[in-house]
């Protein structure tokens, strides 16, 4: 029994008959057929079984050339997007919004630092070494041009008077001679005339020698105001040079040195501090007491690297300093030439006008709105574009890399727009296209739905 099965085991198959060798190859090629139907059923309805089934391009060179279809728009039917119905468009959730015009401004935010006008800002100081002799003015007094500040007794000034009236009394006396030599020409000698010429002229050099000293000094001095007068009068004039007449007649003058320098206001202003007293020795350069006039004061901004390109000059700066509730209005009235190396950025400036808040009658002292060194937050409008168009964030799609939205038609066709983004205000974007109008309704919601239909349209129609 054993050995039968054995053998029937081990007996070979029986040969496939004819009927079964063309029954099969039938079938193979009855499911190649029917692979190849759905191929090209799919192929033709860009594999979409029902509208909003379709998926986005398998790869990003199906992505780039839809972008290199789009810059042709060669055919506007291209560029919509139509439901077959009502209910269709319903099931989609696809959601519109009218587009919305208004003004739209852009900005750039930074900090900035309140600082004292440049340009009208000085720190003073003795061109000659000496003490403190009276001091005049106190911090945070306010001062006119011309108004004596301190008073330093300096050995040289003292000096240089005296050289100045000896000098002055030579030249005189020098004209007088060469005049009556010259009157006298007839019975004197040419050489003797000459020599009081040459004599005059070099009195006068020394003269005129000394005046500049003086005026170096910071005096205001003209040898024509001493012509003419006694040698008393030049000498009362010369004792208590550049002092006010307030100042010069309630001193002696013969209780009262020659030596008196005055240190005078150039222009109006306030004056900030000093640490003077009587006495106090006082040396060349040395800076003494500061001024500055703080009627206009000065805005320094740091704008980032990424914005500096898109500063201009005269464009309108709002400053919020710490302590106030009030935006400064002004404009941008230079912008510096380098990038600051280690903050990287690139400092603006700005001017505004300082006002009082109070003043005294009595010293005529004000207090003013605006402090140095106060901090605060800028904003500069790089742009304001009145009656802009703006959507909703959620409108704007990409398209490799280029924006678009979705705009209705009619009932059921949507048209793709390319798009040029601005500013975001909120939950709006400006946005800038040839194609917009005020009366446009934009998708806001299902737009994922249009841009796969538009996409595989594209595709589709790529050859």
């Amino acid at each position: 029994m054993s050995d039968e099965l054995a053998h029937k085991k081990g007996a070979d198959p029986k040969p496939e008959t004819l009927f079964q060798k063309v029954w099969g190859g039938a079938r193979y090629i009855g499911t190649l057929l029917i692979l190849l139907a759905v191929a090209y059923y799919g192929h033709s309805t860009h594999w979409s079984f029902g509208y909003g089934a379709h998926a986005a391009p398998h790869s990003e060179h199906e992505e780039t050339e839809v972008r290199e279809k789009l810059e042709t728009k060669e055919d506007a039917e291209e560029w919509q997007v139509s439901f077959p119905s009502e209910k269709s468009l319903q099931q989609s959730g696809i959601k519109t919004v009218p587009i919305e015009q208004r003004t739209v401004t852009e900005k750039v935010k930074t900090t900035g630092v309140i600082t004292y006008d440049e340009r009208m800002f000085a720190a003073l100081s003795s061109r000659v070494s000496g003490t403190v002799w009276r001091v005049l003015k106190q911090p945070g007094d306010t001062i006119r041009k011309g108004d004596v500040l301190v008073v330093i007794d300096a050995v040289e000034v003292g000096r240089a008077k005296a050289e100045f009236f000896s000098d002055l009394v030579d030249v005189e006396s020098k004209a007088e001679i060469l005049a009556a030599l010259e009157k006298a020409s007839a019975s004197v000698p040419e050489r003797q005339i000459r020599e009081a010429r040459v004599n005059l002229r070099e009195a006068k050099i020394r003269l005129q020698d000394t005046e500049q000293t003086l005026i170096n000094m910071g005096f205001a001095l003209k040898k024509e105001d001493f012509e003419g007068l006694k040698d008393a009068e030049r000498s009362a004039k010369l004792h208590f040079l550049g002092l006010p007449d307030s100042i010069a007649k309630s001193l002696d003058p013969s209780q009262t040195t020659t030596n008196l320098l005055p240190l005078t206001a150039a222009f109006d202003g306030t004056l900030l501090h000093h640490d003077l007293a009587i006495g106090e020795m006082v040396e060349i350069g040395k800076s003494l007491l500061e001024i500055a006039d703080m009627r206009r004061m000065w805005l320094k901004l740091d704008v980032p690297k990424e914005d500096a390109n898109r500063l201009v000059l005269g464009q309108v700066v709002h400053f919020l300093p710490d302590g106030l509730d009030q935006d400064l209005d002004s404009k941008i009235t230079w912008i510096d030439t380098e990038m600051n190396q280690k903050t990287r950025t690139l400092r603006i400036r700005a001017e505004v006008d300082n006002p009082i808040v109070s003043s005294d009658p009595e010293t005529g002292n004000e207090v003013r709105l605006l402090r140095a060194q106060t901090f605060g937050i800028g904003t500069i409008v790089i742009r304001e574009s009145a009656e802009a168009f703006v959507v909703p964030r959620s409108a704007i799609l990409h398209a490799d890399a280029q924006p678009m939205i979705f705009a209705k038609t009619d009932a059921l066709t949507f048209v793709a727009i390319e798009v040029k983004l601005g500013p975001q205000v909120g939950d709006l974007v400006q946005i800038e296209s040839d194609e917009l109008r005020p009366d446009l309704e934009v998708v806001c919601q299902g737009t994922h739905i249009l841009k796969s239909e538009w996409i595989l349209n594209h595709v589709a129609s790529t050859p």
